[in-house]
């Protein structure tokens, strides 16, 4: 198919009716038994669609309940907009999450009931670090505690660590600025200023 989509839309009258896979077309094709059947005919599934209007964030969660690389779009009305590829959905949310190579993810454990969201973000600012966006998640089914995640812009990230861990939270991070050598440095450098700190 043209521009390599794997699936195409099927409409009646303007409304989305299913998705078919050209795969499925082809094999259908093939049949001798259906040379006088129109599409409409076929044994289609009924296709889920995301609104025109709605927010990506919203549909986001859905967006492994459709089969292929495409999904169908539509208007209230229910009205064929037209198709959006994954691809482009979860390069609209690492985007919007700041998940490219000039930041860091930070991830602080904490007990549900000491998480003072505006605290945190206000020890980040005045370590002259900007928090790009953040999300927390339970650490278990019964709730005790959480992990909130941060994705941070800094020019000082040792600097960073180093105060925040004063806050006593447990503390894991990554980033692609960051190396093997450069994790062992500073793990050195952390020993010795709590050394120095005693």
């Amino acid at each position: 198919m043209k521009g390599g989509l794997e699936y195409a839309p099927v409409l009646h009258q303007e409304k989305l009716i299913s998705m078919v896979s050209i795969m499925e077309l082809l094999l259908t094709s093939q049949s001798k038994k259906i040379n006088n059947q129109r599409l409409i005919d076929l044994p289609l599934r009924h296709t889920e669609s995301i609104g025109f209007q709605e927010h990506l964030l919203d549909f986001f969660p859905r967006i492994f309940n459709f089969s292929g690389t495409v999904i169908p779009v539509t208007h209230d009305d229910g009205r064929y907009a037209g198709i959006i590829e994954k691809k482009t959905i979860l390069e609209k949310i690492s985007e919007l999450f700041h998940l490219g190579k000039n930041g860091m993810t930070l991830e602080l454990y904490v007990p549900s009931s000491r998480l003072k969201l505006s605290e945190v973000i206000a020890a980040f600012e005045k370590n002259d670090a900007t928090v790009l966006s953040c999300g927390q998640y339970h650490a278990a089914p019964d709730g005790n505690g959480m992990f909130v995640t941060f994705r941070i812009q800094t020019h000082d990230w040792f600097r960073l660590l180093q105060n925040i861990e004063k806050y006593g939270y447990s503390i894991s991070y990554s980033s692609t600025v960051l190396n093997k050598g450069e994790d062992e440095l500073r793990e050195k450098a952390l020993e010795f200023i709590r050394l120095m700190d005693m």
